[in-house]
């Protein structure tokens, strides 16, 4: 997080004893502007097809019984819970929710065509069906698919709170000389600049 007003770290989400379960950690912070307190919360969830904390042994049985996706599951609805979840008026505060979410969403099924129900929808099916977040993305570009991989899927998102969302004037995935450009080390096999691409939010202040 980054900004030229003061930011405030209301939660970290770290791993602690209490919140183990979330593999990467994720940030609750809050930041004023010309009176206005906005809450963001920074996510990146589990990465792999299988569990986290998993016998090496069980790594083949995990994957195909999709744990990594149930496992990415109980981490969103973790932070979930402990950030928006406690919220007094959610609908009607400014909250917004961004990062890496190695899940897929089924408002973009008209691109996959997976069957349903597919695990791969699970983590933003509950923060549709649970939270008042808004998937920005979607909300300014329904009839349009945005990749942010080089995979062609979509796996970072940004969502906002209904109060906040009104507030979006601009919204889209970053695609320029920089970002349509990947590089891969030979030796780290690391990617350069990114093997995500940036999305860039215009949000009107009131």
């Amino acid at each position: 997080m980054t900004s030229k007003y003061p930011i405030k770290t209301m939660q970290r989400i770290i791993r602690n004893e209490a919140d183990s379960i979330v593999t990467h950690g994720a940030g609750h912070f809050k930041i004023k502007v010309n009176d206005k307190d906005i809450n963001f919360v920074s996510v990146h969830t589990w990465p792999q097809r299988y569990a986290y904390g998993i016998d090496q042994s069980e790594i083949d049985s995990n994957i195909a019984a999709n744990c990594g996706d149930y496992y990415r599951l109980m981490e969103l609805t973790y932070i979930c819970e402990h950030t928006i979840g406690k919220a007094a008026d959610s609908k009607n505060e400014w909250w917004m929710m961004a990062g890496d979410f190695n899940a897929e969403s089924s408002l973009d099924n008209d691109k996959y065509k997976y069957q349903l129900p597919d695990t791969r929808f699970l983590v933003h099916d509950y923060i549709l069906g649970n939270t008042p977040y808004k998937d920005v993305i979607k909300e300014k570009h329904p009839n349009e698919f945005k990749s942010t991989t080089f995979w062609d899927n979509r796996i970072d998102f940004v969502y906002c709170s209904p109060a906040m969302m009104k507030n979006v004037t601009y919204a889209d995935v970053v695609r320029d000389y920089w970002t349509n450009i990947l590089m891969q080390d030979p030796e780290t096999s690391f990617k350069h600049p990114s093997d995500h691409r940036p999305i860039m939010l215009t949000v009107q202040m009131d």
